[in-house]
């Protein structure tokens, strides 16, 4: 705090001096044609006694500007304009019309008597050094004060947030900076509030992950473990084969763990940059609906789809969002009884609104937020077999995040689940 302040007040006294210096040094030069006319005005009894005294004189005005001289701090003589290379034009015009003119030094004045001679008086500074050195003492002073009082106020906010960021380094992810709103540095306190709050999401949230990672790699390992266990004992080639048969499917399933993994982790951190295209709505609806046409029809379902208000086209990642109608289309697949409604409609500002439902036992409005939780699953019914890893909706909520967009999830009309994923309109990426 001390060398910041030494910095700052030595910056401050700096300053000022370089500016009273450039008023005593400029402002008789910028502002000479008032200071002039306002010692005209000033020194007009002062000229009217001078001119006076010397007209008295007569002849004798050497004596008389001898004695004005012993008696005066001013000190007189008489010039001829014409050989005084400081007068200007102007100020020469000014003394041939009987005006007094002042130099732009502040010190040296002519003035113009009855008789055409000109008078000049010096003026020399007093000697104001002591009462100087007190003055600038006391500004000096003056300016100390606010500054302490402004670089305390600095100091302690700061510390505050030091003491923060300290804690939160030191593991304590709760710790957040608490200041004024009247505080200088509220604003950057703000933001380390704001980032400490990312960063502990971000952390419980790789906690979650891991934990739920942990548990959902355990039941598969689990089930290879014990099927590699069973092929080392001597059994029919029917059975081995089998065997065999449930193995590659509990691969499969770690695999496709492993893949949805991957992708909601690089949806999460960012890493997966979109690729803006201008997208034709219906075809790339076919080639979605056309992908998932057997699994939904393998499960005795029927898919209508509505595509009468849909836009023509819409600027997108059509991979991934081909991924997140996939994921809705066969969640609802799990849970419908007959029929999986999917509609494609054009919302405001250009925005592109999909919407899947299906007629199924729904979800009940207190677990409607939680269900886009990695590895979430609702009830007994929603197990592995019926409701995947829990990663679907997930992985569909930040595909609309990374496209400025968002998921909610109502009510259908027929009782089941209805979700509505809007996408605001996205500028083209010029090539």
């Amino acid at each position: 705090m001390i060398r910041s302040l030494i910095k700052l007040y030595a910056m401050v006294v700096l300053a000022a001096a370089l500016a009273v210096f450039a008023v005593n040094r400029s402002f008789v030069w910028m502002f000479y044609d008032t200071l002039t006319q306002g010692e005209r005005e000033v020194r007009k009894g002062y000229a009217f006694v001078l001119r006076d005294y010397l007209d008295r004189a007569g002849g004798d005005r050497a004596a008389a500007i001898t004695r004005l001289n012993q008696n005066a701090w001013e000190q007189f003589d008489f010039v001829d304009p014409a050989t005084v290379p400081t007068l200007s034009a102007e100020q020469r015009d000014d003394l041939a019309h009987g005006k007094m003119v002042l130099q732009t030094n502040g010190r040296d004045y002519y003035l113009p008597l009855r008789d055409g001679s000109v008078l000049h008086a010096y003026n020399a500074d007093m000697d104001y050094g002591r009462i100087r050195a007190i003055a600038y003492a006391l500004i000096a002073v003056a300016a100390l004060v606010p500054l302490l009082l402004w670089v305390w106020l600095h100091w302690r906010d700061l510390r505050t947030l030091e003491d923060a960021a300290r804690g939160f380094g030191a593991g304590k992810l709760a710790t957040r900076a608490r200041l004024s709103k009247r505080s200088n540095v509220y604003g950057l306190a703000r933001q380390f509030n704001d980032m400490a709050e990312r960063i502990q999401g971000s952390i419980q949230h790789q906690r979650e992950m891991m934990n739920g990672i942990s548990h959902e790699l355990k039941t598969p390992i689990a089930r290879l473990e014990f099927g590699i266990a069973l092929l080392q004992t001597p059994v029919p080639d029917t059975q081995r084969a089998s065997r065999l048969d449930a193995l590659r499917r509990d691969v499969r399933e770690l695999d496709e763990l492993v893949s949805e993994l991957l992708a909601l982790s690089r949806l999460e951190q960012g890493a997966t940059h979109l690729v803006l295209m201008r997208v034709a709505v219906g075809e790339w609806l076919d080639s979605v609906v056309a992908s998932v046409a057997n699994d939904v029809a393998d499960r005795q379902l029927s898919l209508t789809v509505h595509t009468d208000a849909a836009p023509a086209y819409h600027v997108c990642d059509p991979r991934l969002l081909a991924r997140a109608l996939l994921n809705l289309i066969r969640n609802a697949a799990r849970y419908a009884r007959n029929t999986i409604t999917l509609r494609i409609e054009a919302g405001q500002a250009g925005a592109l609104c999909v919407v899947v439902e299906d007629d199924g036992p729904g979800i009940p409005v207190p677990d409607r937020a939680r269900v886009f939780e990695p590895f979430l699953r609702l009830d007994a019914s929603r197990d592995r077999h019926t409701g995947g890893f829990g990663l679907g909706l997930a992985i569909v909520r930040r595909i609309a995040l990374v496209h400025g967009g968002e998921v909610q999830l109502d009510a259908a009309p027929s009782g089941g689940a209805r979700f509505t994923v809007s996408l605001p309109a996205m500028p083209l990426p010029l090539i």
